[in-house]
């Protein structure tokens, strides 16, 4: 149970405060009616730092941190961006049309969606790593303390997710768009992300 909370604490403390502007700007484009895509998306991203923990906790990958304190808000622009220029990763543009190559391409969009959420979480995972580092110092198993962990982690992610969609929901019964939307969250994420990324440069 310890594991499990500190997983929750970990996602949801102010002080990792890059793994919630990652997952505001990846719900740029939704509300409360696709929390169940936002959900698997998130766990796409459990994924991806789940096998680095289990790496890194079995001390297989070394990365240094200051790196990855520049790597991981670089992610974050990514993600703004895309909310920007209404591309949205996990939503359709609003322009696309309803043609049969317009529903291919954004099928195949929405396929590589995944693969990229993966991706950044391998890179997200190496700021938690330092946990199982500890876990195997102290004797610990490597396979129940992680399972216990991101679990934890996840459950931080929908309760993030939840109250994220529960405000752009609200938004959106007030008369925002979604362009509106996209705009706002990506411009507000890109600007704490582009300063993250200046303060913790490795050069």
């Amino acid at each position: 149970m310890e594991d499990f909370i500190l997983g929750a604490k970990h996602i949801t403390d102010l002080n990792g405060i890059d793994h919630i502007l990652f997952l505001v700007a990846l719900a740029a484009s939704f509300d409360l009616t696709k929390l169940g895509r936002m959900t698997l998306l998130a766990s796409a991203f459990t994924i991806g730092h789940c096998i680095t923990l289990f790496l890194a906790g079995l001390d297989l990958v070394r990365a240094s941190s200051a790196w990855i304190e520049f790597l991981i808000p670089l992610t974050i622009i990514f993600m703004a961006i895309s909310a920007i220029l209404g591309t949205s990763l996990v939503a359709p543009p609003i322009s696309a049309s309803r043609s049969f190559r317009s529903l291919t391409s954004f099928s195949i969009l929405r396929n590589l969606t995944y693969i990229i959420t993966i991706i950044f979480g391998l890179i997200h995972g190496l700021g938690f790593s330092s946990f199982y580092r500890i876990a195997v110092e102290r004797g610990s198993g490597i396979v129940l303390p992680l399972l216990k962990f991101n679990l934890g982690v996840e459950f931080g992610q929908i309760i993030i997710l939840l109250i994220t969609l529960s405000i752009f929901s609200l938004a959106r019964a007030f008369g925002a768009s979604q362009r509106s939307q996209q705009l706002v969250v990506g411009g507000i994420t890109l600007g704490l992300a582009a300063m993250m990324a200046f303060q913790n440069h490795p050069f």
